[in-house]
């Protein structure tokens, strides 16, 4: 697919419709569409099973209110700052979908052929959420890989830059409100005379898996509806010079995580 112009109403592999600011096919035809996985080098995307959890509830509405949202916090002891500026449920309607990247950084150049063995442990260096301004007002949330997270701006808020290029104002500005964007630090190998294209496998680090779950829920509690997730390439597939992320990401191990949360809210007593 070439690159659309200005005249187009279909955008990126997923025919986003500037018309109505929506995907191709149904809800399910979209998710699908959306969480194809993405090749290495950015060659392509194939299709995979969405699991069970997803199709079950994208696009429908969020079950549960402050109380649930608070209570599990507080029995993880994540503080709510982790994740959101705000605990106010159904506040971002115009909010439909989840986008997930991955920063493709930090490199590592020939003639480093491994990833360090200390990627998702605290101590590594790029795990650092501090700092970051190539991103900061394009996504959300980043999150490490040891699990912790910094909003960069609030759920369901205006952003001043576009975090794909279908937001780019040369292609559909107005399609900006739909989405909302997290960034999961991941690190890339460069091969010697290539770019850095060799991610970790898996993509996530296993607390940075759960803390992209979590990410997905709160993100959905401030729409007031389950949120279609997609992968970034999957958004933008068709234009020039796209991003191949996320790399190597579980899907189904990412739906296990959400089973749970899910689970645990389910079982979460609040008063009448």
């Amino acid at each position: 697919m070439l690159a659309p112009d200005a005249s187009a109403t279909e955008y990126g592999g997923c025919r986003f419709d500037s018309r109505t600011l929506r995907f191709a096919g149904t809800v399910a035809e979209t998710t699908s569409c959306l969480l194809k996985k993405v090749r290495p080098k950015g060659s392509g995307a194939d299709a995979q099973e969405v699991p069970a959890w997803l199709r079950e509830r994208v696009a429908r509405p969020f079950p549960y209110k402050n109380e649930h949202i608070q209570a599990f916090l507080d029995s993880k002891g994540i503080a709510l700052a982790e994740l959101s500026d705000r605990l106010l449920s159904d506040d971002s309607p115009t909010v439909r979908y989840f986008v997930i990247h991955d920063t493709s950084w930090p490199e590592f150049e020939h003639p480093v052929t491994e990833f360090p063995s200390d990627i998702n442990n605290s101590e590594w260096s790029g795990n650092s959420l501090n700092g970051w301004p190539s991103i900061s007002n394009r996504v959300n949330l980043l999150i490490s890989r040891d699990g912790r997270s910094r909003v960069l701006r609030p759920w369901g808020s205006s952003r001043s830059l576009p975090a794909t290029k279908l937001e780019q104002r040369s292609n559909v500005f107005a399609a900006r409100p739909l989405f909302v964007h997290v960034e999961n630090i991941q690190p890339r190998i460069k091969p010697e005379g290539s770019f850095a294209w060799r991610a970790p496998e898996p993509g996530l680090g296993p607390r940075q898996e759960e803390r992209l779950a979590l990410a997905y829920v709160i993100a959905s509690f401030h729409a007031g509806r389950w949120l279609i997730p997609a992968y970034h390439f999957n958004i933008d597939q068709g234009f020039a010079d796209v991003h191949d992320d996320p790399q190597n990401m579980d899907l189904q191990s990412w739906a296990d995580k959400l089973n749970e949360i899910d689970a645990a809210l389910s079982a979460t007593d609040i008063p009448a």
